[in-house]
C-alpha cells in the first residue's frame, strides 16, 4: 500500500517526458526471476520506464559485480540488485549511493549499500513454512527437510523452519537431505517404511518439483504432506493435484513491480522526498502468498489482475 501511495503523492504525466532508464540485476535466470522481470516490465510500461533486466545463468557474484559496473557506466537513472554475495558487492553499492544514484536492494539486503530494501527475508519465509507444516500435520509426525546446503538463501529458510518446528514436541525432524548427494526416492521406498514420514519441507521450486514426482510415483500422495517454497507453474500444478499441499510464494511479480515504482519516484522527485514517506526502517516487506488446493482459482485471478498470464 505504501508503494502505491508514493505514486499518488507524486503524480506525473509519464507521457511526453524524458524516459527513465532503470536496471535490475537478478540472482539467476530461472522461473522466479523471470516473474520478477515480468513485474518490472509491467510497471515500466505504465510509467514509460525503460527497464533493463539482467540475470546470470547460475548464481555468480563476480558476474553481478561486472554487470553492476557496466550499467552504472551507462548512466542509468536507478538500479536494483538482488545480491548473491552482499559482502563483495557492498563497496560498489556504497559508491552508487554516495553518487546520489537511486539504488535499492531486493530479495537479499545489503544494509550499507542501498537506499531501501524490498523483499521478504528467507528466514521469515522458512518460519511461515514451519507454522503451516505444523498446522497441516495437526502438530505431530516425522518430517524430512530436502535442501541444498550450498545455497545461502536455503540455509536461512531451513533455520527459520527448524526454529518453529522445534517448538512442537510431537513433531520430529528425522532427516535433512542434501538434494545433490542423496536420492530422495530412497526416502519413500519399502525399505524405509519404518521412517513413517508424514511431512516434507522443500526449500525451492526445483526441489519441490523433484519431490512431487517421487511422491506421485511412490503413491504416497495421501500419506505425506508437502510444504514448498516456490511458485513455478510446475509447483502450482502439483498443488492443484494435491501432491503438494502448500506452496509459499514470495511474490516475484509484485517484487519486480514494486522496485520500479520506488526507483521511478526516486528518479522523478528525489531520493530524500521518496524516503520521507516510506518506512523509517528503510525496509518494505511484501510478505508471502500461500497457495493451497482450495484457493488456486483465487490465486489465478490475482495473477490475471496483475497482468500475469498463469502457466497452470
Amino acid at each position: 500500500m505504501i508503494i502505491f501511495v508514493v505514486i499518488l503523492l507524486f503524480p506525473s504525466c509519464a507521457k511526453n517526458q524524458k524516459q527513465i532508464n532503470i536496471a535490475i540485476i537478478g540472482k539467476v535466470n530461472d522461473s522466479y526471476w523471470n516473474d520478477v522481470r515480468l513485474g518490472a516490465e509491467s510497471a515500466g510500461k505504465k510509467l514509460n520506464v525503460n527497464v533493463k533486466f539482467y540475470a546470470p545463468p547460475k548464481e555468480d557474484p563476480a558476474w553481478q559485480i561486472r554487470k553492476l559496473q557496466e550499467v552504472i557506466a551507462e548512466s542509468v537513472d536507478g538500479v536494483a540488485i538482488a545480491s548473491s554475495d552482499p559482502k563483495t558487492i557492498e563497496p560498489i553499492m556504497v559508491n552508487i549511493v554516495q553518487s546520489n544514484v537511486p539504488c535499492i536492494a531486493i530479495d537479499r539486503d545489503v544494509a550499507k549499500g542501498r537506499h531501501i530494501y524490498i523483499g521478504t527475508g528467507n528466514y521469515y519465509t522458512g518460519q511461515q513454512a514451519g507454522e503451516l507444516m505444523a498446522e497441516i500435520l495437526e502438530y505431530s509426525g516425522n518430517i524430512v527437510i530436502i535442501t541444498d546446503p550450498s545455497v545461502p538463501d536455503y540455509i536461512q529458510r531451513v533455520q527459520g523452519f527448524k526454529d518453529i518446528i522445534n517448538d512442537h514436541k510431537e513433531i520430529k525432524i528425522i532427516s535433512v537431505v542434501d538434494i545433490k548427494n542423496n536420492k530422495i526416492e530412497s526416502l519413500f521406498d519399502a525399505n524405509n517404511a519404518s521412517l513413517n514420514i508424514k511431512g516434507v519441507f522443500c526449500v525451492s521450486d526445483e526441489i519441490g518439483v523433484a519431490t512431487a514426482k517421487v511422491i506421485k510415483k511412490a503413491n504416497k500422495m495421501n500419506q505425506t504432506k508437502v510444504v514448498c517454497i516456490g511458485e513455478s507453474s510446475e509447483i502450482i500444478d502439483a498443488v492443484k493435484g494435491n501432491i503438494i499441499q502448500i506452496a509459499i510464494s514470495k511474490g516475484p511479480f509484485r517484487l519486480g513491480y514494486s522496485c520500479i515504482l520506488v526507483l521511478y519516484d526516486m528518479a522523478k522527485v528525489g531520493i530524500s522526498n521518496t524516503l520521507a514517506i516510506l518506512p523509517k526502517s528503510e525496509i518494505i516487506d511484501p510478505g508471502v502468498i500461500v497457495v493451497t488446493p482450495s484457493n488456486i482459482d483465487e490465486y489465478r485471478e490475482q495473477l490475471l489482475r496483475l497482468g500475469v498470464k498463469p502457466r497452470f
